[in-house]
């Protein structure tokens, strides 16, 4: 089946209320829900949102938000987030694996210093800023060819871009959780419970085609 992976990653953590955070987004007739474990709330349903503690990181995970903040400009809800976290590290987690479908982007004290995207369909469709330490295991096995496509030589084959997107999102996990995903340890990945709330979309808005990545055309908090 492959990961998928929705998540935003604040570092370090801070004991700001849930339900003060989460009311600043605006979501639509919030309502608590059931808690979860985070190897389940990584990918929820959607009209679900989870927020919790996970090592020494704030964690947020929803089927839509995280995917509009892959774009090299402040996306609405990192604006927010900076305003609540001004001086953290918030990073944004994005893995649809079995359509190749990957990214992150990294602020900084309130500056956007990376973002990278892409999918199978589309390719690497972003790539701003200046490569973190945990991408360049990887980068250095890679060169740009003749039509531009970063290619990857791993263990005398070789791979596009978007068929290690998997491994550089788990890579850049390990920048919070000491591990990659898929090598996290029990006790954390199973163990570590995240706190649910249910939220309205629209009917309309309730299918997404994952394959090709939807930067920012409307205003987050405009589900309609």
């Amino acid at each position: 089946m492959g990961w998928k992976v929705f998540t935003i990653i604040i570092s370090p953590s801070s004991n700001i209320e849930f339900d003060h955070l989460l009311g600043q987004l605006n979501l639509p007739d919030l309502q608590p829900a059931a808690e979860d474990s985070m190897n389940r709330a990584i990918y929820p349903d959607q009209g679900k949102i989870y927020i919790g503690h996970v090592q020494n990181c704030l964690v947020i995970t929803d089927f839509y938000l995280p995917e509009i903040n892959l774009t090299s400009e402040i996306s609405p809800m990192e604006a927010i987030l900076i305003q609540e976290f001004p001086n953290a590290e918030i990073c944004t987690l994005v893995l649809h694996s079995t359509v190749n479908f990957w990214g992150y982007s990294i602020i900084q004290n309130g500056i956007k210093v990376r973002a990278r995207a892409g999918s199978a369909d589309t390719g690497t469709t972003l790539d701003f800023g200046t490569a973190l330490q945990e991408e360049l295991p990887l980068l250095e096995k890679s060169s740009i060819d003749e039509d531009g496509n970063r290619l990857y030589i791993i263990d005398g084959e070789t791979y596009m871009e978007d068929q290690v997107g998997e491994n550089l999102v788990f890579d850049v996990a390990s920048r919070y959780f000491g591990a990659p995903l898929d090598r996290l340890e029990e006790e954390v990945f199973f163990g570590a419970t995240m706190k649910g709330f249910s939220y309205f979309i629209p009917q309309k808005q309730r299918i997404r085609v994952v394959a090709k990545p939807m930067f920012v055309s409307n205003p987050w908090w405009k589900f309609w």
